[in-house]
């Protein structure tokens, strides 16, 4: 075929127009996540189309003389800043004028360009949000790598970064690099723990490392001959976290000197949690990237750890708060103590707590012993030094429950990760099992016996003698087959006697049922088991019969009781039966009902645990609804009692409730007329609900209570419960009085309603539970409100042993 031609040019142009088109198919991609977020912005703001938003956007565009994509992250950047643990801190913005595009229905000024100078808070953000967008794109470490310093590092002077992952063994692993020469690359692919750099810091203490200057960095690394793996003059290192988790670190080097101020330093931060969550991503999905780190919840690797016949725990290094901001060149990242992520199925520690119950709590609470004596220091050590344990065997001895356990053990550690893999062996372990199993013995009147045919004696253990309620021989522990065949009661001799036959002509094992007779006319039933122990080679004869034998006397007379007990039973199981499933399916129905359409910018969720010691359905009970005039209705309540009694006056008041909720009447009248239905209908119960109706579009929520809990309101990372409004019980006084109240909510504002399982406990005051859900809700600055509620459960310990819990969390954009 020839090379030139018609042909050839029109598939060569063909070609390049594709992969032009490409290009830029990936340009926007890149770039589309933010333009969508302003697009919705604007559309809530305008209550406009997004077709009718994209066109406000570009007029802003074209009026502030920007580019559309700059405009949107300005925008999206001043609307949703970065977490909390991540952005910069809130300043007062640049006074530059904003541009306004002189429209009648112009409602969302169009945001300045940003003024010379350092950047602003606003301007971070807006930088982080086209990061974002642009890192979501990146099909590789390389492409991750080059996005990120085009998108956020570039503007402020970064020359060149590497980005690494961390390897089982604390190692570091290269896996991408931009403004790096390629001999560099090539002979820093892998990085030892014990090699001293600012990428090995800041993994092994999890903190920002920072150092300024050529001379300062041969003072601090005086080891390293040659070349760095980063060039530039100054440089700084951060960790790579998702969560709690320490996946690698990444290096930058800016050219010249570079004096960060605390905003790049917030910025940065939050741009190297970005980034760990995308080279998460991108590494599983790149072949030649090595694959995602080696992480303990892999279920092959658990099922090796399984395999091992020795208990083995992984352990995460739990670190200090690490904010970059101190005056020294390393912030604080200090390991403060250990958690448990993953312990394999052989294991069993000194208090007999299996792995389940060990996973996920903190080896300084589940071992104080281990503390006072230096051991939990000693695997801190490992942690932060990268230097494998090997203890000799000594004493361990923990307090758990009030109960003492010792035992004799030698423990060995190794880093694993960001954390350290622990295995133990327990050497009294035979001694122990021995020990047990004459106690098991005892306790289940149960002894073992083997038949020597060649001289026909049985040799018994002790447990044998009590039972026949012999002495045990002192010079001898056997019996003639005389004296066993004596015990057993004349009745049953010839069933055993042909049992025996039956195993000396070749039967491998027999079980039999008899009586024995004591010597002193006590009468027992008895049960042996046993087997053959052949001989050396195939049908030769039996050399002996081993087995057991145990007192069943109890477990028939038992027997007898239960059969009268069954039928007694059976009848109260059947009149069960039918309430437990309608039950059931009232809860199920109860939980499902519609809420009605969803409300934009509305985030809600709920949480209804039953209570640990109740097998019935509890009175706790929510409910959300959109109204048809856009306000919601939120509720929720706790009717008096259990099972179905207490369903049925759930599903009584949640219905009735919504009834009256469309005709309009504020919370205090809702509950004034439910409170009128029930005490007129004299149900039986009382009950005490919080009731409130959001407005989203004035951003108020009006709210009344019936002898039930305020609601706790979330601001600005601190949590206050609301007042104490007036308001008896639903169902005690006919004439009850109520009183409403409005609370205007702000942006970012998070109300929880909960019932009193959540926070009340035996034997301790009400404030005491008040106060904890308090402080569980500033402890969590993650955004999401479900998982917010999940953090509440677990620090307040739900379930309630005694009582149901439901709470409800609700936040407006």
């Amino acid at each position: 075929m020839p090379e030139n031609g018609p042909e050839s040019a029109l598939q060569e142009a063909t070609i390049d127009r594709l992969r032009a088109e490409v290009e830029g198919q990936r340009r926007a991609m890149r770039t589309r996540a933010v333009i969508e977020q302003a697009k919705g912005i604007l559309a809530e703001r305008l209550a406009c189309s997004p077709e009718q938003a994209f066109q406000h956007l570009t007029r802003l565009s074209q009026d502030a003389n920007r580019k559309l994509v700059d405009l949107a992250a300005d925008l999206v950047g001043s609307v949703a800043p970065p977490s909390a643990d991540e952005r910069p801190p809130a300043v007062t913005p640049p006074a530059a004028p904003r541009i306004r595009v002189h429209r009648v229905d112009d409602r969302v000024p169009a945001p300045a360009a940003p003024a010379p100078g350092d950047p602003s808070a606003g301007e971070f953000a807006a930088r982080y949000h086209m990061a974002a967008s642009a890192l979501s794109s990146a099909d590789s470490p390389e492409e991750l790598a080059a996005l990120l310093m085009e998108t956020a590092l570039a503007p402020l002077g970064v020359g060149a970064l590497a980005v690494t992952r961390l390897e089982p063994d604390g190692a570091l692993r290269l896996v991408a690099g931009h403004g790096v020469p390629a001999h560099q690359l090539s002979q820093w692919q892998r990085i030892p723990p014990q090699m001293s750099l600012p990428l090995t810091d800041a993994a092994r203490r999890g903190a920002t490392v920072w150092v300024h200057g050529r001379a300062e960095f041969a003072r601090r690394y005086p080891d390293l001959t040659g070349q760095d793996l980063v060039p530039g003059d100054t440089v700084c290192a951060l960790p790579l976290r998702t969560g709690e988790q320490l996946i690698g670190a990444v290096k930058l080097g800016w050219p010249g000197s570079y004096a960060p101020t605390a905003d790049v330093r917030r910025h940065l931060a939050a741009l190297a949690r970005l980034c760990a969550g995308e080279l998460l991503r991108v590494l599983a999905l790149s072949p030649d990237g090595g694959g995602a780190p080696f992480p303990a919840g892999e279920p092959w690797f658990q099922a090796v750890l399984d395999a091992l016949l020795d208990p083995v725990l992984i352990l995460h290094a739990v670190r200090g708060a690490a904010d970059g901001l101190t005056d020294g060149t390393v912030t604080d990242g200090t390991v403060t103590d250990l958690r448990v992520v993953h312990a394999n199925a052989a294991t069993v520690d000194l208090a007999g707590r299996t792995g389940t119950a060990l996973t996920g709590r903190l080896l300084s609470e589940l071992y104080p012993g281990m503390v006072a004596s230096g051991t939990f220091r000693r695997l801190v050590d490992v942690a932060v030094g990268r230097e494998p344990y090997l203890g000799e065997a000594e004493q361990f001895v923990e307090v758990v429950g009030g109960a003492v356990h010792g035992s004799s053990m030698t423990l060995r550690a190794t880093p694993f990760l960001d954390g350290v893999l622990v295995s133990w062996r327990t050497h009294d372990e035979q001694e122990r099992r021995e020990t047990q199993l004459a106690q098991a013995q005892r306790l289940a009147s149960l002894g073992t016996w083997q038949w020597r045919v060649a001289d026909d004696r049985f040799d018994c253990s002790p447990e044998v003698f009590r039972l026949l309620g012999l002495p045990r021989p002192a010079r001898h522990g056997f019996l003639t087959a005389a004296e066993a065949e004596a015990a057993v009661a004349p009745g049953d001799r010839q069933a055993v006697r042909g049992a025996a036959r039956r195993l000396l002509d070749g039967e491998r094992a027999a079980a039999l049922e008899f009586r024995i007779v004591r010597p002193d006319g006590v009468g027992r039933d008895v049960r042996a088991m046993a087997e053959t122990v052949p001989g050396p080679a195939p049908g030769s004869r039996v050399l002996a019969v081993r087995g057991v034998v145990q007192d069943v006397t109890a477990w028939r007379r038992t027997e007898e009781a239960l059969v009268a007990t069954r039928s007694r039973l059976a009848e109260q199981v059947r009149r069960t039966a039918d309430e437990h499933r309608a039950v059931l399916a009232l809860q199920h129905a109860l939980m499902d009902v519609p809420g009605g359409p969803p409300t934009p910018g509305l985030e809600v969720a709920a949480r209804y645990l039953p209570a640990e010691s109740e097998a019935k359905v509890g009175g706790d009970w929510y409910d959300a609804l959109t109204l048809p005039d856009g306000t919601v209705l939120i509720v929720v309540g706790d009717v008096s009692g259990h099972g179905l009694r207490a369903a049925a006056g759930m599903a009584q008041l949640r219905d009735a409730l919504r009834g009256m909720a469309f005709a309009g009447a504020d919370p205090a009248r809702l509950l004034e007329r439910l409170n009128q239905m029930l005490c007129h209908l004299g149900g039986g119960f009382i009950a005490t609900v919080v009731c409130g109706l959001l407005d989203p579009a004035a951003r108020t929520l009006t709210w009344a209570r019936a002898g039930h809990l305020p609601p706790l309101l979330a601001r600005d990372g601190t949590a206050r419960h609301l007042e104490l409004l007036p308001g008896p019980v639903l169902g005690a006084v006919p004439d009850g009085v109520y009183r409403s109240t409005v609370l205007r909510l702000e942006p970012q504002d998070l109300v929880l309603l909960f019932t009193d399982g959540l926070i009340e406990r035996r034997g301790e005051d009400l404030a005491f539970g008040l106060d904890r859900l308090a402080r569980a809700v500033e402890d969590y600055r993650v955004p999401g409100i479900d998982g917010c509620l999940d953090h509440v459960l677990r620090r307040l310990k739900a379930p309630n042993p005694r009582d149901d819990t439901c709470v409800v969390g609700l936040r407006l954009s």
